[in-house]
């Protein structure tokens, strides 16, 4: 009888145990999270499980310059994550291939009413959005107030516009021989730097490229006359943001465009540097408007357990959450009540603290310009070497937007 009682209780406590093991495993992928926010991450994962004990969450950071490609063939490979991290231009690409989830279908009306309508309806493709806005991150200027005076150039008064930021950059380059900036006209940026100078890309019913008008080919030829003189390095049109971050950690460039979290990046680096650096919002174009960065969570239509992913991309996204990434470091959150708290308004002197309180004051006239168009894979790659042609002279500005022009109005 004790040997019936025995292997009662033993046959229990392997139910009980199995019970209590997780029995759905999400693998969520971020973008260029680590080692920075890595105590961040993992805590926000340890309190999901701690909340959902049948869950545990697999976390897996990507670089940016990976992620599509990266995300391409874990989809081919069927071994795709459940919940991922990507920005607007990557997610509606995504999208168009129908390798999201539908998350105005997913997502309950209560819950889509947490976030601010237009970052809901950043990465939309057909009426449908296919990401939950996380955070957003305005542009503001870093500068090095020391090269800035070793130019002699006033560090009190940054550039307020984009003609003035390159008479700086010009200036810079002249007396220090460092470069002045690397501005953001690789690839498909030129589009928002187009869009910012009040250029339109699209018709306004959406069914023809317009950026070949004398107007683009002149702000491109701008840029392309500034590359042959050097007063940029190559390098800003292979590496892009990374590439001009690592430049001014280094202390080998004057001016950063980019979005204010990467300054904890150049405090890591350099700390001497950072200790030069300087913050002034973003030169405004002629557009009066700028690109605001979003990133969203989506969740790939491959997942095995796409309710548990919605949940777990909502739960990353939600008020609490957001506002303590937020105070780590200077973005923006998506939702109106962590947007709404105090801490935005807060007092401090130190670059991040200036940025935050500059990027919050750009937010009314910042929206995210991303381009949505059918087969954006093949006509950005048509725009990014067109432009890229002509910057390496193999075509003239007129020339390349026009050979980008034919090719986006034969697949539109």
């Amino acid at each position: 009888m004790r040997a019936v009682v025995l292997a009662l209780v033993l046959l229990l406590g392997v139910i009980g145990h199995g019970t209590a093991a997780p029995a759905v495993t999400l693998e969520f992928w971020t973008i260029s999270l680590q080692p920075f926010f890595t105590d961040y991450v993992n805590g926000l994962i340890a309190a999901y499980q701690q909340a959902n004990p049948t869950v545990r969450v697999r976390w897996v950071d990507v670089q940016f310059q990976a992620v599509e490609q990266r995300l391409l063939a874990a989809l081919a490979g069927r071994v795709a994550p459940d919940v991922v991290n990507l920005n607007t231009e990557i997610a509606v690409r995504l999208a168009q291939r129908d390798a999201l989830v539908d998350m105005d279908a997913a997502v309950p009306a209560e819950a889509r009413a947490r976030y601010f309508e237009g970052l809901w309806r950043s990465a939309r493709v057909g009426g449908r959005t296919y990401g939950v806005p996380w955070y957003v991150t305005p542009s503001v200027t870093a500068y090095n107030a020391v090269l800035y005076e070793r130019a002699g150039l006033d560090p009190a008064a940054p550039p307020r516009t984009e003609d003035e930021m390159i008479r700086h950059a010009r200036q810079i380059k002249d007396r220090t021989g460092t470069y002045g900036f690397m501005p953001n006209v690789d690839g498909v940026r030129m589009l928002h730097r187009f869009q910012e100078h009040g250029l339109p890309v699209l018709s306004p019913d959406g069914k023809r490229a317009v950026f070949n008008s004398p107007a683009h080919v002149r702000y491109l030829a701008q840029y392309v006359e500034l590359f042959k003189a050097d007063y940029f390095p190559e390098d800003t049109l292979r590496r892009g943001y990374l590439g001009a971050t690592e430049r001014y950690s280094a202390g080998r460039l004057g001016m950063l465009v980019t979005g204010p979290q990467f300054l904890l990046r150049v405090k890591q680096d350099n700390p001497e540097v950072y200790a030069q650096t300087r913050v002034a919002a973003y030169p405004r174009g002629r557009g009066r408007v700028l690109h605001l960065a979003t990133m969203v969570v989506s969740v790939p239509r491959a997942s095995r357990h796409r309710q548990a992913a919605v949940d777990f991309a909502l739960y990353v996204t939600n008020d609490a959450n957001q506002l303590a990434f937020s105070r780590r470091v200077v973005v923006f959150p998506s939702t109106r009540r962590a947007a709404a708290d105090p801490f935005f308004r807060a007092a401090g002197s130190g670059p991040e603290d200036v940025a935050r309180r500059i990027a919050a004051a750009d937010l009314p006239v910042a929206r995210d310009l991303s381009v949505v168009v059918p087969h954006a894979g093949d006509l950005f790659r048509i725009f990014r070497e067109a432009v890229e042609s002509a910057f390496y002279g193999k075509r003239s500005p007129q020339d390349a937007l026009d050979w980008a022009v034919r090719g986006w109005n034969e697949r539109l």
